[in-house]
């Protein structure tokens, strides 16, 4: 795709969504390089439509120059999912690139109590569009230099997450189809806001030892793996651990206290029953 052709320029205009997944399948040096000649304008609209991890690889290859001034050009969401896979020192230097405004922006919308299950998150999770077919989706999974997860997360345009497809799904599935038709829609997930003392009894865990994480717009930011629960709920690092007893009190702990007490109801009134029966 050529900056100076003009039905290239119209394309990355007029439909950014859909040139994002074009982008999303070419190198990312390829990328990169056509970013740094495109104005701001049409740039930035096609890189916010770029799932995470791609529009880091290429983000990380921009000049600074390019890169100082595209910062300021992203919505704040789409900022964030750029700044949530960057190392701590490319961290550091996005932060430069921002006004003081724009950095308190990004600062609220990547920042989650400590007690909560934003502070728990996993930025790194594999995803796909929803609008691709099952072809275009294995010849992604293929290109990918990391092994992909056993279950891939599915998005819709704006990342909100839709559904989850297990990967041995993919090759399976008709080639034919789109991921939209074959996902599977009811899929568990964790508000990041979640006090995360109530995570371990997500009743998710019973299925899964992995659950997506979204925002209250149902973005999908991440996910949160239940062996590091485990782990980090079971650390003196500042992080509220309850006790047994607000456990017990928890809705899962008042689900199984509550059938306790029936159970115990029913039994009661067949030993009843017998004690008649018997006196008779």
């Amino acid at each position: 795709m050529k900056v100076d052709n003009p039905l290239s320029r119209e394309f990355l205009i007029s439909y950014p969504v859909e040139a994002a997944r074009v982008l999303e399948q070419v190198p990312d040096e390829h990328v990169a390089a056509l970013f740094n000649e495109l104005p701001l304008q049409i740039g930035a609209p096609v890189l916010a439509a770029m799932l995470p991890e791609k529009a880091v690889a290429c983000f990380l290859m921009f000049s600074d120059a390019f890169a100082a001034k595209l910062v300021t050009a992203l919505p704040v969401i789409s900022l964030a999912r750029l700044y949530r896979l960057l190392a701590p020192a490319k961290q550091s230097e996005l932060l430069v690139f921002l006004s003081n405004k724009s950095r308190s922006e990004l600062q609220r919308y990547i920042s989650y109590p400590p007690t909560s299950a934003g502070a728990l998150l996993n930025p790194v999770v594999d995803l796909l569009p929803d609008n691709i077919t099952v072809a275009d989706a294995i010849r992604r999974i293929e290109q990918t230099e990391h092994t992909f997860a056993c279950e891939v997360y599915i998005v819709n345009d704006a990342h909100r997450l839709l559904g989850v497809i297990e990967l041995g799904k993919f090759f399976t599935a008709d080639h034919h189809l789109m991921l939209r038709d074959i996902m599977k829609r009811k899929t568990q997930s964790i508000p990041a806001h979640t006090m995360s003392s109530t995570l371990l009894s997500h009743p998710g865990w019973k299925t899964h030892r992995r659950l997506p994480m979204v925002e209250r717009d149902g973005v999908l930011i991440g996910a949160l793996d239940y062996g590091y629960l485990q782990e980090t709920l079971g650390e003196a690092s500042g992080m509220v651990v309850t006790d047994p007893l607000e456990n017990l009190l928890s809705l899962g702990g008042l689900y199984w206290l509550s059938l306790a007490q029936l159970l115990d109801s029913i039994l009661g009134i067949a030993r009843a029953d017998r004690g008649e029966k018997n006196e008779h």
